[in-house]
């Protein structure tokens, strides 16, 4: 009896998983539309690599997220790792691997989540832009005496980072520069060993999506008061996240408020007596920020392979060695 002709698909996958498992994310991915088998070792391998990387232990997500008029002065923030929604703990679990039809496109779907916050420091810097005074301090205002942390940090959950925007009424948008970086932080201070952009871009915030959101966080806002609730939940939709490209790699979820008080109207001006239509402000609140996972493990993945090759040509200068 004749044996049975040996194939590729004869080989068991642990075989396969010891030869695909030293190749990079970037030449791992295109092996996934081969066919299912190659998808799902592919998927597996990519799964055990996210656990493994995602949670950022080395690194640290910086993001800078300004107006052009302001960036020399916004401060940046780093983010806190939230997870990969549909990435399980354990392998073969997960959305991930139901629905075989879909799975082709799973694979770079996932997002890892992670969540803006700004430090106290870079608050009350905030503040104090907006004033010109500390938070905590009075200052001479058309209604007297007033605290310049007033609208400001009380009201305000701990460690959110926001960002002001006004629009003057020929403005239908105002637009923030987006930029996501993978940073190396040397322990104990700022200072940055290595830095890895994601992503630059500019998301635009129009005036209309402004006016919708902030009528969504009021009306949340007015309900959670009624029923005696400290903390307004909002649920989450489409309209929320702005992508930063066209090709949906790294976006930003966002709640929007309007501002109640502008200090910078004119003394004499009744506040009731503007025109809205012609000015308006609001405050963003950067919830989350979204990148897809596969193009982070490449970030991860580039910036070992940098630090690699630079301390491998790294020139040593010292004295030599005693005789």
């Amino acid at each position: 009896m004749r044996n049975p002709a040996m194939t590729l698909d004869s080989l068991p996958n642990e075989v396969y998983i010891e030869i695909l498992s030293d190749f990079s994310t970037r030449d791992l991915l295109p092996l996934a539309p081969v066919n299912r088998r190659f998808h799902a070792l592919v998927l597996r391998i990519l799964h055990h690599r996210l656990l493994l990387s995602t949670p950022l232990k080395e690194y640290q997500m910086l993001l800078e997220c300004f107006h052009p008029t302001s960036k020399l002065t916004e401060p940046h923030v780093f983010c806190k790792y939230l997870g990969i929604n549909g990435l399980s703990e354990d392998h073969a679990s997960g959305t991930l691997y139901e629905d075989a039809d879909a799975m082709q496109q799973r694979v770079t779907a996932m997002y890892s989540r992670f969540r803006p916050q700004a430090s106290n420091q870079d608050e009350q810097e905030r503040v104090a832009r907006r004033f010109g005074v500390l938070p905590g301090r009075m200052f001479l205002s058309g209604e007297g005496l007033v605290r310049a942390d007033m609208n400001g940090i009380e009201d305000k959950k701990e460690e959110e980072a926001i960002r002001e925007v006004t629009l003057d009424g020929y403005e239908d948008f105002s637009q923030l520069c987006v930029v996501a970086s993978l940073v190396q932080v040397r322990p104990g201070t700022s200072l940055l060993l290595s830095a890895s952009t994601i992503e630059d871009g500019v998301v635009r915030l129009w005036r209309d999506w402004l006016y919708r959101q902030s009528r969504k966080w009021k009306k949340v806002s007015d309900e959670a008061q009624e029923e005696g609730l400290e903390e307004t939940q909002i649920s989450s939709d489409s309209d929320d996240m702005l992508w930063v490209d066209l090709a949906r790699t790294v976006g930003l979820k966002m709640r929007v408020r309007p501002k109640s008080w502008n200090p910078s109207l004119p003394v004499l001006m009744h506040e009731d007596d503007r025109n809205d239509d012609a000015w308006v402000g609001y405050e963003i609140v950067l919830e989350e920020l979204h990148i897809r996972a596969t193009r982070l493990l490449l970030a991860l993945e580039r910036s070992k392979e940098e630090q690699e090759y630079h301390q491998n040509n790294a020139i040593v200068i010292g004295a030599p060695a005693p005789s």
